[in-house]
């Protein structure tokens, strides 16, 4: 398939989401076939000195969101969980550090979140992860480049359960929403 440019990634998502059987590996797939390089994605980006930004770019008839989210050096999610959702990223400016941790049995149970895996994401790597998958944290470790990806998340949601790294205790977010071309100054959780 021929790379394709942000107005026709957004045309074949919405494309893809339109049809009853949609399918996870077709999504995926026109992630991958994004072309991140002819940079269209820079006129979403905005980086924030004490976060990380999430600017709406695509509300895609309610089925899915399309997220550029902007990482300045050193910023990072806290654990967080995908409520009956699937995330699809790529990597378009950077490296992003994915952490992910097992479930916890019981929420707030006084032990340490374990971590299934970390792995790092170079410029033009897809990524995916989902509940059932674990629970994660993205990180920027740079101390010197910022980061952006550009997140698919379907459905779309309003809320996280975030995790205490040494607790497992959970507290809900609202997921805040900074849709484009109007994008302010505001963080995400």
């Amino acid at each position: 398939m021929a790379k394709r440019n942000l107005q026709e990634t957004k045309a074949a998502l919405r494309r893809e989401f339109a049809k009853i059987d949609w399918s996870l590996k077709a999504v995926q797939s026109i992630l991958e076939d994004y072309d991140y390089e002819k940079g269209e994605w820079k006129e979403y980006v905005q980086f924030g000195d004490h976060c990380y930004y999430r600017v709406i770019i695509d509300e895609g008839n309610d089925r899915y969101n399309l997220v550029v989210v902007c990482w300045n050096m050193g910023q990072g999610t806290p654990i967080h969980d995908h409520p009956a959702s699937e995330c699809i990223f790529k990597v378009c400016e950077g490296q992003i550090t994915e952490t992910r941790f097992d479930m916890p049995d019981s929420v707030g149970s006084g032990s340490n979140l374990l971590v299934r895996e970390e792995v790092v994401l170079e410029e033009g790597s897809v990524g995916h992860i989902n509940d059932a998958m674990g629970i994660h944290r993205m990180s920027n470790e740079s101390d010197t480049d910022t980061c952006v990806t550009l997140h698919c998340y379907f459905p779309p949601y309003t809320t996280v359960q975030v995790y205490d790294e040494r607790t497992g205790f959970v507290t809900r977010h609202e997921v805040k929403r900074l849709i484009a071309p109007q994008v302010k100054r505001d963080s995400n959780y």
